[in-house]
């Protein structure tokens, strides 16, 4: 079969797999590197899908907001990630709170700041109570993106009615100055910070802010200056339609064409009952909008598109030691935060495994989950490192009835196992 033949035999499998249940898997692009395999193996599986389709990453796009942070604090002079948020110019939202001052970058890294994830309004704590004659939903017209929902946590999904100078207005149609700034004003904590571990979108909507504020720049572009365009990741970028400002466009787009927009995986609604999660809002139409077009909001905690050969190329950053050929793109100091273990089960930007994974991962495997149904992994395995990535865009109930699991069995009790099964 040749050398990559395992991988042939990986592909079939999965082909196979999304045949069967098509309703559970509508299409994916898998791809690996290992060191015994010519050069990156990249597939598509499912009608409509190729090796260079694009997917929004969900979750998974914390790791780059993560590494802009790392980035950004190390250009400014301090790689410290210990240091209190409230601290730097323009955070002082947090300075405010005397619990909320001693929240430090790690915090927000690590997702041990305390903030919370999808809360319904009305929900306690106290600041979660329902703003004054809530509507159901936010009125259909121009400028609206959509309605919100009764949710909060991650505004990009929630589109949650955030409070501005007096004013509410859904949070797509504010700026990430805005979004974050309410946030970090109105949002509860649930914990001390640094006490546990409490997943939240929320970290990295703050954790964005930090970037702008750190480089005077949108995390998008810095990311494409910093990190996109040394890599070679040209499909990767947050903001796949300028938005109609002029003068937000100037600062927040990133170019992206229309042959870019056209490969645009769309979103499959795959839930319990057939009905939109109450905790996602959809965009004006109804359903989500795959470009996510009129947005204000760069949507640092879930909102980055981008391919499997590029994700190969980032996860082969990590594995050479923040080298890209001859060139350095992180530094060492920024490559060890991102790749070594800091602590409840995290390095500064990834999942850290400790010990073998059930679905055949070594100790010392760094990964991210999204909640579209979107994975990568690299297993520093001795002699033979492994990068994966799987893609697909699932919208599947994330709170209520949950049926993640569902979709998450074509990546860890199939596609995972697979690679390894076969590869040996």
């Amino acid at each position: 079969m040749g050398e990559n033949g395992w991988w042939t035999a990986v592909v079939e499998r999965m082909a196979a797999y999304q045949r069967a249940n098509p309703a559970n898997l509508p299409g994916a692009v898998l791809a690996v590197e290992t060191a015994g395999t010519a050069g990156p193996q990249v597939a598509a599986v499912g009608a409509g899908w190729t090796a260079d389709t694009i997917c929004t990453l969900a979750s998974m796009s914390k790791t780059f907001t993560a590494a802009a942070v790392l980035l950004a604090l190390e250009d400014n002079g301090s790689l410290d990630v210990d240091a209190p948020v409230a601290e730097f110019a323009g955070m002082e939202p947090f300075a405010s709170d005397p619990v909320k001052k001693r929240i430090t970058v790690r915090h927000l890294l690590q997702h041990t700041s305390g903030m919370p994830l999808y809360l319904p309004y009305g929900a306690p704590p106290e600041a979660f109570r329902p703003p004054r004659n809530p509507p159901d939903i936010w009125p259909e017209g121009p400028g609206t993106l959509g309605p919100t929902v009764r949710w909060r946590g991650s505004p990009g999904d929630t589109n949650e009615s955030v409070s501005l100078g007096g004013d509410r207005r859904p949070a797509r149609t504010a700026t990430l100055d805005e979004v974050s700034s309410f946030v970090m004003r109105t949002y509860p904590l649930l914990h001390e910070p640094g006490a546990e571990y409490t997943y939240s979108s929320a970290n990295h909507v703050v954790a964005g802010r930090l970037v702008e504020r750190l480089t005077g720049q949108s995390p998008n572009v810095y990311l494409r200056r910093r990190l996109f365009r040394p890599l070679g990741m040209r499909d990767s970028f947050f903001v796949a339609q300028p938005p109609g400002d002029p003068e937000l466009r100037r600062r927040i787009d990133e170019g992206v064409t229309r042959e870019q927009r056209d490969r645009v995986a769309p979103l499959s609604l795959i839930t319990h009952d057939g009905r939109w999660p109450p905790e996602i809002a959809p965009g004006a139409g109804g359903g989500w909008d795959r470009l996510r077009r009129g947005w204000r909001y760069v949507f640092p905690e879930g909102g980055m598109y981008s391919t499997a050969a590029d994700l190969l190329r980032f996860l082969r950053l990590l594995r050479d030691g923040g080298r890209c050929g001859a060139a350095t793109v992180l530094s060492p100091a920024v490559t060890r935060l991102l790749t070594a273990d800091q602590g409840f089960a995290s390095t500064m930007g990834l999942g850290f495994r400790s010990t073998t994974t059930p679905y055949g991962q070594g100790p010392g495997t760094l990964d991210h989950l999204g909640n579209l149904m979107t994975y990568f992994w690299y297993d520093p395995r001795p002699g033979d490192p492994l990068l994966g990535v799987f893609l697909s865009q699932r919208l599947a109930n994330a709170v209520l009835r949950n049926n993640m699991a569902d979709g998450m069995r074509a990546i860890f009790r199939e596609f995972v196992p697979a690679v390894y099964r076969e590869r040996g």
